[in-house]
């Protein structure tokens, strides 16, 4: 079975094969996949992961 979900623990959002992927996880969006780590809340779709 493959991962459905943003790997980033708050994040809801889907994703697919083509989502950022980092260590073997995926990511709706570059700022997740970075662990937020410019300080942003948002994903960029609706969801306040950060």
């Amino acid at each position: 079975m493959s991962q459905q979900t943003c790997a980033c623990p708050k994040c809801e959002c889907k994703v697919t094969e083509q989502s950022v992927e980092v260590e073997g996880k995926r990511y709706c969006c570059q700022a997740c996949a970075d662990g937020h780590a410019d300080g942003s809340k948002d994903c960029g779709h609706d969801c306040q992961c950060g």
